[in-house]
């Protein structure tokens, strides 16, 4: 029997289970051979490898729509893939199992290889499906019940259909936007260009809001020693605080609800349990790595990839779920084991949770490709501080997850006096569980509602202490960071605020944002993410065609995720029919090219300074003057934004910036523009 594997580390584990020996490129044991693949051995043909045409990018060329598609063998892959190769064509007529991930990728990657082999009838193939963690149990148990290969077609269709329409799209759109234009290109995506969108739309929206001022009316309410917080209903809006400022019932309640004197009072009381935060998935990782260290998504991805790969201390990192498999309790139980006195607050977990019974920790249902991030063994001494770091936030999920919940009382109270209704919500901790662990160091932020937590107050015995007139003003949606940006992929909303499908993959959503920044489409000033010019520049272009324009709308990207699942077919053809309809619109002739803003005037010729991907620099240098003035973006380590240019070509300094010499020690000083250099500029 030959055995397919998506990646090295599963092969192994496979080895181990079966009792095989390792040999270049693949493994052998008692009528067995197992080999893995690198991720994808192949990858789709550009279009100048269709027709050496396509090299010169016209508008008359477009659309370009292969038939068929067509691969080429991926070089930095390819002593693998030939090995993979020359094994299944040895073994075509043999018992194949397939074990590459239980995912729509993992399906694609082995589809495309038995494809490239060759293999047509997959009558003997059989389909190992397992999301859990690869024990000796559970390899030989996903064996036994391996399916027919022809049971995944449908989603080997969802596959290839996603791969297809993205090329159709990037490749037609990117040059139909690009022509015309200077470069780089106007790189154009499904995804990507939805994002940047739903970006650019929350600049404008905060840079255009404009802040309205309302009162709020509030009351302290007196119960012995204890004073509650309430605020006065709106009876136009039923449960609203919001009042505009002078309207008549605010008014008339602040002049009578003077005296303290309650009329009656309804109340609802629940009680409530919060659980622990599930199990990390690599978003969860990107945006808690982002929230404490400021690491960038792709950075906590690399740094998650050696500790799995290199260290071997983590599981297997780009997953998309937050549970383990029902078959993994042993397997918690034994790291919980190993582990616990690497953790500091480990007491505080209860370890009869680690049990089947916790469909918190253990649900197979909610399982997708592999399973939630764990620890597998103590972060080794060579490890760096940001690979401890990193390693620190998955072993502090692992152990708050197994500590009990945090239960209180919440009790919904409303003041009547007269015609006028205060309300509060007030909670009484009856065991404060997981959240115990964290009151010192307060590392644990409670996302839900923040209520008042008070111990004996008696609603039937409280008076009007006083009355406060709060003096407020709308605020604005926050811009966009990286990890609010995340969790809007994860989770993004549409106009109506309906919940869509997710953007991306959480394999695939750090390079999605790391594309953008690359394309010049994206900065980030103090943790805020900003479309650029550039970026902004590409979605008024797309927005002057109604068909063009749905690359921006998160909720057609959405919807097309929805038509792929129902009939991956018919979802690539009405792509193929959407890129024609978008190229053929026009001849691109009379469209505005792109003209870079400038961020000042060079000192050396009075010409526009300009930004481009690497620095800001004289647009004169391709004239005849062939000015060479540059400042460049990145400094002894430090980062110069467009606005710190600007201030430079003005002839004033930075702000202190942190920098770092050529023997990597760090140093502080200000850039200042001398001579049409770049100078430091340091304390005395």
């Amino acid at each position: 029997m030959l055995i397919l594997c998506e990646k090295p580390s599963v092969a192994k584990d496979f080895a181990a289970a079966l009792g095989a020996s390792g040999k270049r490129g693949y493994y052998q044991g008692d009528g067995l051979t197992i080999t893995y693949c690198v991720g994808h051995l192949f990858e789709l043909l550009e279009p100048e490898d269709y027709d050496p045409k396509y090299k010169k990018w016209t508008f008359q060329d477009l659309p370009i729509i292969p038939q068929p598609f067509r691969y080429q063998m991926n070089e930095s892959t390819k002593d693998q893939g030939e090995t993979v190769m020359r094994l299944l064509k040895s073994h075509a007529k043999d018992e194949v199992l397939i074990a590459t991930d239980a995912g729509r990728e993992g399906e694609l990657i082995a589809r495309i290889a038995l494809e490239q082999a060759g293999i047509t009838d997959t009558s003997r193939f059989r389909r190992f499906w397992v999301s859990e963690a690869l024990t000796a149990h559970v390899i030989q148990e996903g064996i036994q019940n391996a399916k027919p290969l022809s049971e995944y077609d449908a989603i080997c269709a969802q596959g290839f259909a996603r791969q297809r329409a993205d090329w159709l799209v990037g490749m037609n759109l990117s040059r139909y936007m690009s022509i015309g234009n200077p470069p780089p290109t106007f790189s154009t995506g499904r995804v990507q260009t939805a994002v940047l969108s739903c970006i650019a739309s929350r600049n404008a929206e905060v840079k255009n809001f404009t802040a309205v001022p309302y009162r709020e009316l509030e009351a302290s309410l007196r119960s012995g020693d204890t004073i509650i917080k309430a605020l006065l209903q709106n009876p136009e809006t039923g449960k609203s605080a919001f009042f505009r400022v002078n309207e008549p019932n605010l008014l008339a309640a602040a002049a009578e609800c003077k005296d303290g004197k309650i009329d009656s009072i309804d109340s609802e009381s629940n009680e409530k349990k919060q659980k622990p935060e599930k199990l990390l998935n690599i978003t969860g990782l990107q945006k808690a790595a982002f929230k404490k260290f400021g690491y960038k998504p792709e950075e906590t991805l690399a740094i998650a990839q050696r500790l799995y790969e290199t260290h071997k201390c983590l599981s297997y990192p780009r997953t998309p779920s937050r549970v383990m498999g029902d078959n993994n309790v042993d397997l918690f139980r034994e790291k919980f084991e190993l582990l616990q006195r690497t953790f500091d607050r480990s007491a505080f977990c209860d370890p009869s949770l680690i049990s089947a019974e916790n469909r918190h920790i253990f649900n197979s249902t909610q399982l997708e490709d592999h399973h939630a991030l764990i620890p597998l063994a103590p972060v080794p001494p060579e490890a760096n501080e940001k690979e401890r770091n990193v390693y620190g936030i998955v072993l502090k999920s692992f152990f708050t997850v197994c500590m009990p919940d945090f239960l209180f009382k919440e009790k919904s109270l409303r003041f009547h006096i007269g015609p006028h209704v205060f309300a509060a919500k007030i909670r009484e901790v009856v065991q404060l569980g997981w959240k115990e662990a964290f009151q010192e160091k307060d590392e644990e932020e409670d996302s839900g509602e923040k209520e008042q937590e008070v111990t004996g107050f008696d609603e039937q015995n409280c008076s009007v202490a006083s009355l406060k007139m709060l003096e407020k003003k709308t605020a604005p949606k926050k811009e966009f960071a990286i990890d609010s940006l995340l969790a809007f992929m994860e989770n993004p909303r549409g106009d109506g605020e309906e919940k869509l499908i997710g953007l991306g993959t959480p394999a695939t959503r750090a390079e999605i944002i790391k594309t953008l920044f690359a394309r010049e489409y994206l900065t980030e000033e103090k943790k805020k993410l900003y479309a650029t010019d550039r970026g902004r520049f590409l979605l008024e272009q797309l927005s002057e065609s109604a068909e063009l324009k749905k690359m921006t709308d998160v909720a057609q990207t959405t919807e097309w995720e929805q038509r792929l699942a129902a009939d991956p077919k018919a979802f690539e053809k009405e792509i193929a029919e959407y890129v024609a309809r978008c190229v053929s619109q026009t001849d691109g002739a009379e469209r505005a090219a792109y003209q870079r803003t400038p961020v000042g005037e060079c000192p050396l010729c009075k010409s526009p300074v300009i930004e481009t991907k690497l620095s800001y620099g004289c647009s004169a240098y391709k004239t005849e003057r062939k000015c060479g003035f540059t400042i460049w973006k990145t400094i002894a380590g430090a980062s110069v934004s467009p606005a710190d240019a600007t201030l430079l070509l003005i002839g004033q300094k930075t702000k202190v910036k942190k920098c770092k010499n050529k023997e990597q020690k760090p140093f502080e000083a200000a850039f200042a523009l001398q001579g049409g250099k770049v100078v430091f500029v340091f304390k005395k």
